[in-house]
Parts: C-alpha cells; sequence; structure tokens
C-alpha cells in the first residue's frame, strides 16, 4: 500500500513540479526527486536540475554521493548527504539522471587525451556540456576550439 506525500515534502518542489520519491536525511530534512530536479538539504534546500547532475552514487553507509553543478555556479561540485530509507529514490535519480542523457561521446584532442561531450535534455532542447581529460587545461584557446570542431562534427554526424 502506497502513503501519501507529506505536506513538508509536497512544499519542497517547485510550482508545477510533481514528486516522484523522497526519503528522509540525517539528520533532519528531506531529499526529494521531482520530474524536473533532485532537491538536497545540502545546508540550505538545493535544487539540482536532472541535466546539471553528473553522477550519482550510493555508498555502503547509506549516504547519496551528488557530483554536478548547481544552478548558481558553473563548477564542479560534490554534495553527500545520508538517508534514513532510501525508499525508491536510488532507482528514481538513476533513470532521470540517465534518461536525461541524449549523446555521451569521448573524442580525442591531442594523442591519447581528449573531452567528453554530452548532450542532456533540457526542456525542449539540447544542452553540450565539454568536460576535459585531466592534463588538459580546459582555458586553453587551441584546445576549446579543438573540442567546438569535434562538438560540430558530432552534431553533425548525428543530425542534432
Amino acid at each position: 500500500m502506497f502513503s501519501r506525500t507529506p505536506t513538508e515534502v509536497r512544499t519542497i518542489v517547485g510550482s508545477g513540479e510533481r514528486v516522484l520519491s523522497w526519503a528522509r536525511t540525517d539528520p533532519i530534512g528531506f531529499a526529494v526527486a521531482s520530474d524536473a530536479a533532485l532537491y538536497l538539504p545540502v545546508p540550505q534546500r538545493l535544487r539540482l536540475p536532472w541535466e546539471r547532475i553528473a553522477k550519482a552514487t550510493w555508498t555502503e553507509e547509506g549516504s547519496l554521493l551528488v557530483e554536478g553543478r548547481s544552478e548558481a555556479s558553473d563548477k564542479d561540485r560534490t554534495w553527500m548527504v545520508r538517508i534514513d530509507e532510501p525508499r525508491t529514490l536510488p532507482t528514481v535519480i538513476y533513470e532521470r539522471v540517465t534518461s536525461s542523457v541524449v549523446v555521451s561521446e569521448r573524442v580525442a584532442l591531442e594523442g591519447e587525451l581528449g573531452a567528453r561531450i554530452v548532450a542532456r535534455r533540457v526542456g525542449d532542447g539540447l544542452a553540450w556540456t565539454v568536460t576535459f581529460d585531466p592534463g588538459i587545461d580546459p582555458r586553453d584557446p587551441d584546445m576549446q576550439s579543438r573540442a567546438r570542431e569535434a562538438m560540430a562534427e558530432l552534431r553533425a554526424t548525428l543530425g542534432v
């Protein structure tokens, strides 16, 4: 038998969003998955749209580890939240993050070094990101140009 979503959980998600799953966090609060984003109480409420989550994993100790970028920053970050009882939250997070990825392709830019080019669903469109391998300076104009060329070729090949 399913239980109703508590009022305090429903008030966390944005207007027009639908709660898909939730779990209590330790020491207090909720991690909430909506159809549009994952909400974490770290230390204030954080909204991470699915397309901004690079990776979410569970530790043996029962903590959720989320890697990605918040809407307020373009720097990669990691957040950890202790989950008391995960319920269906891991499954929903996995499904939402993976279903947002349309393209994920590694391209060589200089010898063995390269970058991962990813396109993710954002509303009715796609958001493209480039993540350079360690050893490549992401500020290097030549590497940026090579990555743009590789992305343009990938987009042309895929017709997107």
